[in-house]
């Protein structure tokens, strides 16, 4: 078991004793060794806005802050001859988080736990205390995110999927006010493609910044960073509501294809550590009922739930913008390591793919040494995910699609809904076996 302590007030943090990891909430650094921070930049980032935010969603950025932390600090695997996780996956987590008004959050801790539960595949316990960080007050000179004007929230983290989604957004005349995860790395590319976007809108961009000196503590993961990015979203467009500007629910768009957001086990053994459900439908439910229950009145949408991302690509209402900024967009998870996509993880095959199935030069820079896949395929330490594509590819005519899809997570009851996810699965299966048929990888 892991505890994790948190304040505001560095003073006020515990002692340091085996099993508890205290962490300054919103603070630029860890205040003393074997301590955490995080947040002290989106502190900034919220001041911005320019209006005092809603009490409620700045609790949910709170509850949101503590949560990258603990999946941050705390690790799976073996430490200083003890196992974290005794099954070297599942960690025991405890949180304890002062929040401004922590009634509201008393009976919304089963479903809270629920949704981080089925999303990092941790159990997590969770404690609200009084005593929280108050609102930070507004900026009120300088650069601030113009709120005025936007009807909408879109998170834009620099991938292809998002980019997608702020042109459709666009065409079809909405002015999404776009939030992203500012990592360092991502915020280059963001920065890039918005500032290439046809109409100017404005963007909240922060960086929760999860630092400690834990050394060997840090799950790079990071698999509620989906969570976090929607406390960002419903942040923004709770606040965006209370102004009055836009009549409520305020839609917060989440652009992710269906397939990825599905994400099907490729092989039985992924269906714990390399099944990620950032933006699974029933982890965005879970999310939903927690927002309405906290009375914000946000609307979560993902418009592509039904599409593949070679669908999202083709009917993409801006074809010349996209063609312009299609190279910038990131898909890869690792290429923060070289400054490249290595075009080999299971993101960037889905990418080529993707281009494959819409008919479009694919112009991504991937790394030299993949750009080859039938020459990567021998490689064994390096081929991992292409060779369970490949496998995945070739069961596709016999496999049992509900079956399949259905490990990764809770299908709709109605048997309507269910059949749509189960086909827009089989088809973006059907677009990677077509990619691989044409290089040659499946026969």
């Amino acid at each position: 078991m892991t505890n994790l302590i948190f304040h505001h007030d560095a003073p006020r943090l515990p002692l340091v004793t085996p099993g508890v990891i205290p962490v300054l909430m919103y603070g630029a650094g860890p205040p003393r060794r074997r301590t955490g921070s995080i947040g002290g930049a989106v502190r900034s980032a919220v001041r911005r806005l320019g209006v005092r935010v809603p009490e409620r969603a700045h609790d949910l950025l709170t509850v949101a802050m503590a949560v990258t932390a603990a999946d941050t600090f705390a690790n799976r695997e073996t430490v200083e001859g003890q196992r974290e996780a005794a099954d070297g996956w599942t960690r025991d987590l405890r949180l304890r988080i002062p929040l401004e008004n922590p009634a509201p959050w008393q009976p919304l801790r089963p479903l809270l736990e629920e949704a981080l539960h089925f999303l990092s595949g941790d159990l997590w316990t969770l404690e609200f205390l009084p005593d929280g960080p108050l609102r930070p007050v507004p900026l009120r000179r300088g650069a601030r995110t113009k709120l005025h004007g936007h009807d909408s929230v879109c998170l834009f983290s620099g991938g292809l999927d998002s980019a997608v989604g702020a042109l459709d957004l666009l065409a079809a005349g909405r002015r999404p006010i776009l939030v992203s995860h500012s990592y360092r790395g991502d915020a280059e590319k963001q920065e890039w493609i918005w500032g290439r976007l046809p109409t100017k809108v404005s963007r909240f961009a922060a960086n929760a910044h999860p630092v400690s000196d834990l050394g060997h503590l840090n799950d790079v993961q990071m698999r509620t960073r989906s969570f976090n990015f929607l406390a960002y979203g419903a942040l923004v467009a709770a606040t965006l509501a209370q102004q009055g500007l836009v009549q409520e629910p305020i839609g917060l768009i989440v652009p992710e294809n269906g397939f990825i957001a599905l994400n099907p086990p490729l092989t039985a053994r992924r269906i714990g550590a390399l099944s990620t459900r950032t933006t699974h439908p029933h982890f965005l439910d879970l999310v939903q009922r927690l927002l309405d229950e906290l009375g914000l009145p946000v609307r979560i949408s993902n418009p592509y739930a039904l599409s593949t991302k070679g669908e999202m690509l083709r009917c993409c209402a801006n074809q010349a913008t996209l063609a312009a900024i299609a190279h910038e967009t990131v898909s890869c998870g690792k290429w923060k390591r070289t400054g490249k996509q290595c075009g080999k993880c299971v993101p960037c095959l889905i990418r080529r793919a993707s281009f494959h199935a819409a008919g479009m030069q694919d112009p991504t820079p991937y790394e030299p040494y993949n750009q080859d896949l039938a020459a990567v395929l021998p490689r064994e330490e390096a081929a991992d995910d292409l060779m369970a594509l490949v496998l995945a590819a070739k069961r596709l005519p016999t496999t049992d699609i509900g079956r399949w899809v259905g490990r990764t997570g809770p299908l709709p009851t109605d048997l309507d809904k269910r059949g749509l996810l189960l086909d827009v699965a089989h088809r973006g299966m059907a677009e990677v076996r077509a990619y691989l048929s044409s290089i040659g990888l499946i026969t």
